[in-house]
Formats: C-alpha cells, sequence, structure tokens
C-alpha cells in the first residue's frame, strides 16, 4: 500500500469531504445545470429567431443523452482502474469549447452535432457518474451523507441556472447564454476536476476517514471489508433481475423528470405566466432539495431505500399532476405547490438511487457496474423531453402527456419494490484494493 500522498488530508480533514465540495460543483454544473434546466431557458428564444418546432430544438437534448449513456458506458472501467480526474479535466475542455460554438450556431444541423454530440460526450466524461462511482468509493458507512450533501448541486442548479440565465438571455440573446456558460464551466469545473481521486486506498487511507491503524476487527472495518470482498463484477449484475428493475424504475421517473424540467418555462407561459415567474418556479421546485437531500442521504443509511424511493416517487407523480391542475386553472399557488411536492420527491431520486447501486451491488466494481446500465436508464430518461415536445407540437397543450407521465412515476412507486438485494457472497480470491 503507498503511503498517504500530500493531498490525501488537508489540516486533518479526510480527503473525501474536500471531494464532496468538488462533487456538489460537478453535479450543479454538469449534472443538472447543462442538462435539465437548460433548454427551458433556450427553447423559446431559439426557436422563435431559427425557425425550429420545439420537438426539433430538444431533440438534440435526446440524442445527446443516448450519447452521454454511451460515453458513460466507455469509460465505467477506467473509473475503477484510473480514477476519473483526467477524465473530468478532458470532459470540462471538450463541452467548454461546444458552449463557445453554440453560440454561433445558425443551422439546425449545427445545433445538434454540438449539442447531440459534442457536448455531451464532455459532459459524460465529466459529470455526475465520475463524482458519484468516486465518493461511493470514498465512503462506506457514511456514503448516504456524502451522496446526499454532493445532490445538493442537482438543486442549486435549479435556483442558480433559470434564475441567473434566463435574464441574460433575455436582455442580451441566447448566443451571450451559451458564451456566459463556458466561462462558468471552465471557471468552477477545471478545479473541481483537479480534486477528483480514484480511492482512499491509494493514499494509505481507509473510506470514510477511519484510521488505517484501527482495530481490524471493528464493526466500521468489518463493513467496509465486506462491501468490497463481495462486490459483483458487470457481468454478474447484468444478469440480476435487481438491476434492470432499478434501471427501469428509476428510468421511468427520469423520464418524467426530464419531460417537465425541460419544458416547465413554456408550459407555465403557454398558460399566460411570465418568463421571470416560470423561472422562480424551477427554484421552487429545488428548494426542498437543497433542504433535505442530505437527510435522505442519512435516512437511506438506516432504511430500506426501496420504501424511500416509493416514497420519493409518489411525491414525484403527484406533484407533476397538480401542477398539470395549477396551470389549467391559471392558479400560481397551485402550481407551486406542484412544484414543491415534485421537489420533495426530487430530492430523494438522487442519493436514493446512488445508495441502491452502492449497496446492492458493492464498491470494487462500480463504476463499471453504474456504467453498464446507463445507456437503458438514460435511453429512457431521453425519450421524455422528445415526447413531451412532439405530443405538443401535435396537440398544442402539454397537459394529456403529463397527466400519463404522472400515472408511470406512481406506477414506478410500486414497481420499485420488486427489486431484492443480490445474494453477494465473499471469495477467497477478492482482494483487498492495492494503492497505487
Amino acid at each position: 500500500m503507498s503511503a498517504p500522498g500530500p493531498l490525501a488530508r488537508l489540516r486533518g480533514v479526510y480527503f473525501g469531504w474536500y471531494m464532496i465540495v468538488a462533487a456538489t460543483i460537478t453535479n450543479m454544473v454538469m449534472g443538472a445545470g447543462l442538462v435539465g434546466y437548460l433548454p427551458g431557458v433556450f427553447l423559446e428564444p431559439m426557436t422563435e429567431e431559427l425557425g425550429w418546432s420545439r420537438a426539433e430544438f430538444i431533440i438534440s437534448f435526446t440524442i445527446g443523452q443516448f450519447v452521454t449513456a454511451a460515453t458513460a458506458l466507455a469509460i465505467g472501467s477506467h473509473i475503477d482502474r484510473r480514477g476519473g480526474r483526467g477524465l473530468m479535466l478532458a470532459g470540462t475542455s471538450l463541452t467548454v469549447a461546444a458552449l463557445l460554438l453554440t453560440a454561433e450556431v445558425r443551422e439546425l444541423w449545427q445545433w445538434v452535432l454540438l449539442r447531440g454530440l459534442i457536448q455531451p460526450i464532455g459532459l459524460g466524461m465529466a459529470g455526475s457518474l465520475v463524482v458519484n462511482v468516486a465518493l461511493s468509493k470514498w465512503f462506506v458507512r457514511y456514503r448516504g451523507r456524502a451522496i446526499g450533501i454532493a445532490a445538493c448541486g442537482f438543486s442549486l442548479a435549479g435556483i442558480v441556472v433559470p434564475n441567473s440565465l434566463t435574464p441574460v438571455v433575455d436582455a442580451h440573446g441566447w448566443e451571450a447564454g451559451w458564451r456566459v456558460l463556458a466561462l462558468v464551466a471552465a471557471t468552477l469545473i477545471l478545479p473541481a476536476s483537479l480534486m477528483m481521486r480514484r480511492q482512499p486506498e491509494d493514499y494509505g487511507l481507509r473510506p470514510d476517514g477511519r484510521s488505517p491503524d484501527g482495530p481490524a476487527g471493528s464493526a466500521d472495518a468489518e463493513r467496509e471489508r465486506l462491501d468490497y470482498v463481495t462486490s459483483l463484477t458487470r457481468g454478474e449484475a447484468l444478469r440480476t433481475s435487481a438491476l434492470w428493475l432499478i434501471v427501469v424504475a428509476f428510468g421511468a421517473v427520469g423520464l418524467t423528470l426530464l419531460g417537465l424540467v425541460t419544458q416547465a418555462i413554456p408550459l407555465l407561459t403557454d398558460a399566460g405566466f411570465s418568463r421571470p415567474t416560470a423561472a422562480a418556479m424551477l427554484a421552487v421546485l429545488t428548494v426542498p432539495g437543497l433542504l433535505s437531500r442530505p437527510f435522505w442521504g442519512v435516512a437511506a443509511e438506516r432504511v430500506d431505500p426501496r420504501r424511500l424511493a416509493s416514497a420519493a416517487f409518489v411525491a414525484l407523480g403527484t406533484g407533476v399532476l397538480v401542477i398539470v391542475l395549477g396551470a389549467r386553472a391559471q392558479s400560481l399557488p397551485l402550481v407551486a405547490l406542484g412544484f414543491f411536492a415534485m421537489g420533495s420527491g426530487m430530492a430523494g431520486y438522487v442519493p436514493v438511487q446512488e445508495i441502491m447501486w452502492a449497496s446492492f451491488f458493492g464498491r470494487r466494481h462500480l463504476g463499471a457496474v453504474r456504467s453498464s446500465a446507463m445507456p437503458v436508464a438514460i435511453g429512457l430518461g431521453a425519450s421524455g423531453p422528445v415526447l413531451v415536445a412532439y405530443y405538443y407540437d401535435r396537440t398544442g397543450s402539454y397537459e394529456g402527456i403529463f397527466v400519463v407521465l404522472s400515472a408511470l412515476v406512481l406506477a414506478s412507486a410500486a414497481l420499485v419494490f420488486l427489486a431484492r438485494s443480490p445474494d453477494r457472497r465473499e471469495r477467497p480470491e477478492q482482494a483487498r484494493p492495492a494503492g497505487r
């Protein structure tokens, strides 16, 4: 095992906690900021000026989700072997360049190339998969709270991105908005990338900051050991029903999330609300997550995560239905209540899902296992925005499709209970992680 590196501890603080800060920033910008909350800001200004339909605009985001999934599948094993720092640096650089070029778009094929292909490759290399896998390796006992805190970045994105970027786009044009995003990504994510490390054992440390010289038989040491030596490989995980049930349940919810979040602003402006009011509703959506995501993470350390997932899905599905009813009635309080309820469910969506992956399949091969399911999960999620936009182009309304998606989420609340933790047995050939 290697000696602790110079960054393993800073001023006596376990380095994993610094990684949580970097992961929070990454989730805010590369996880939600450049994916979920971005389309609503640019949809109307770009389609009106460039003469595209909403479906034509959204299709790039849908294609991009598949590209991100393919990228994740390609890099999953690399994260396990080499860590994510180099990937994040390369991916961020690619994303920044693509964002700057997007400000120059004039033709639909240019938009599809940049937003549908190049940006998503960068996002896949420098996004949430990399940081969440890293945190799951650096924390075992406190995995839930670590991922829960980092997931607050998704909530911050909903407050910061639409409410800071919408005024820029309205005042200076959509081109300025893309340039501002490039500057923000370069300023925040390049430094965050430098904080990523593969696993604590590479620096003479143990998960959760447990002392390497602590009692070998302690409960924490045994928990850490079993989490590693009983980990399933990618092939073993793919043969379990639990993996596919998790993918389908969370994928169906992701479909609804992206479908609504990407088009929440046009949904509300079509109902008669102003763009600033619509952007403010996205902030309402994220407030519950900002306040409660760490607590969802702590709860997932103690409570069956399937129960937590089901509760989150019920809140989320109910919230979507209330938003539709509020928009129809042009009732701002009812719309705000719906976004708050939906946000309460969203708060548990990310931390509970990540806890389920790590607790069901172990941390040793987590990058490979997690990435292997992403094409299906992201494929489901990616279909949401284009289905919603296509339905709108055909009917001129969002109501019907969001009622159907609300029912889909509520069905997923029951489906998630069918996923049972796989039988994980200790195998003698499984060695402890070696330092590099």
